[in-house]
């Protein structure tokens, strides 16, 4: 008896433990397999954190993908966006300093745009990042990422 509740209390905390993992997979138009990553659903990240994580990743689009929303991907496809960050990283340069500007949170809670002054080696830019929430228990994620040349 002593050995079959051992073996069910492992059969259940295994499976509990299972349920707090996902796999985020990342599929390009012809079904292959662009990137994966483990995302634990359990951890909560604060809109501060993804903007953070955002501009540190500008340069790893591996660790950058599982902050965009999969909505994104509908207007810009992944290889577009990977080539449009190369472009960036290479013509802006060095990230030297970003300074909140403004925020607007949507009524419902599930939409922020920030817009941000950031001063980068080779330029300075006005930047909106736009970040959503699919769910309640969703953490947010880029949605709408613009960046245009400040005017001095």
């Amino acid at each position: 008896m002593k050995k079959i509740t051992i073996i069910l209390m492992l059969i259940i905390c295994s499976i509990s433990r299972g349920q707090n993992k996902t796999e985020d997979i990342l599929v390009n138009s012809n079904g292959k397999v662009i990137s994966k990553s483990k995302i634990k659903k359990t951890e909560k990240i604060s809109s501060e954190k993804t903007i953070e994580m955002f501009y540190k990743y500008q340069n790893n689009i591996e660790k950058l993908s599982p902050l965009i929303s999969f909505r994104f991907y509908q207007k810009t496809p992944y290889y577009k966006f990977k080539e449009i960050l190369k472009e960036k990283n290479k013509s802006c340069g060095k990230l030297i300093e970003k300074t909140l500007m403004k925020s607007e949170t949507s009524a419902d809670k599930k939409s922020i745009v920030y817009s941000y002054k950031v001063t980068y080696q080779n330029i300075k830019t006005v930047e909106e990042i736009v970040l959503i929430k699919e769910s309640e228990n969703d953490n947010f994620q880029v949605y709408i990422y613009n960046i245009k040349k400040a005017e001095n």
